[in-house]
């Protein structure tokens, strides 16, 4: 089911190009890999801020309104190594958490246009996910990682403007994808048009940016979005 949730925004052009978000979003949620990747997530953050187990998941909530994503977080606090966080949060055997999707490449192949992943994970993980899921030829050459973005990513500004540049695209042809409510709004507060790919809720300032978000299940549902926006 999709639904905008802002629409004041006019006249914009067709669709053309795609920016996708990798974990959570390319592969879905309920993934094991998906608890797996936030699991050591969270639990590399407790043991730098020496958390107990109870009481650091509201903190982490609480901090990554602030700081976007739990690297910034840590770095913050005077954390440098971060080599050893990806190693930790991103191990070899972490492909195992993974299960083939012999229809994501179908999915793919139906929408004829450019599409480049966007991700705050280091670009080895994308790398070995697509590859794994025997998609990454369907995706720009480049992976926007987490370096590439000064170690920073979404949703700051030029996360999402080095992605464009890429693609050779702008806010108003090129659609962004994500499952996280803060990234998807950064997207929108630049003028784009952004998807919510899942059921997390949206922040009460969704409805003050330029840029308009819709809401779809999961990717399958992309292709009926993309017909829809560009018969608009």
């Amino acid at each position: 089911m999709m639904f905008p949730v802002k629409s004041s925004v006019t006249d914009r052009d067709m669709i053309r190009n795609l920016i996708f978000d990798l974990d959570n979003t390319v592969y879905p949620m309920t993934s094991r890999m998906c608890m797996g990747v936030g699991g050591r997530i969270a639990e590399y953050a407790r043991r730098f801020y020496k958390l107990a187990p109870s009481e650091a998941p509201a903190i982490r909530t609480q901090a990554l309104k602030i700081y976007g994503t739990t690297l910034e977080w840590l770095k913050a606090g005077g954390f440098t190594d971060v080599e050893d966080y990806f190693s930790f949060v991103h191990p070899a055997s972490e492909i195992e958490e993974l299960d083939k999707a012999p229809e994501l490449a179908r999915l793919l192949d139906s929408i004829d246009m450019p599409k480049i992943i966007l991700t705050n994970a280091p670009g080895e993980h994308a790398e070995h996910v697509l590859e794994f899921l025997e998609v990454r030829d369907r995706f720009h050459e480049t992976i926007c990682d987490i370096r590439m973005n000064d170690f920073k990513g979404k949703p700051q500004k030029e996360s999402y403007l080095n992605a464009l540049r890429l693609l050779g695209g702008n806010t108003d042809d090129t659609l962004f994808l994500d499952d996280y409510p803060v990234y998807v709004e950064g997207y929108a507060a630049l003028g784009g048009t952004s998807v919510l790919v899942g059921s997390e809720e949206l922040s009460e300032k969704a409805d003050s940016y330029p840029g308009k978000i819709y809401r779809i299940k999961d990717i399958y549902e992309l292709p009926a979005l993309i017909e829809k926006l560009n018969s608009e």
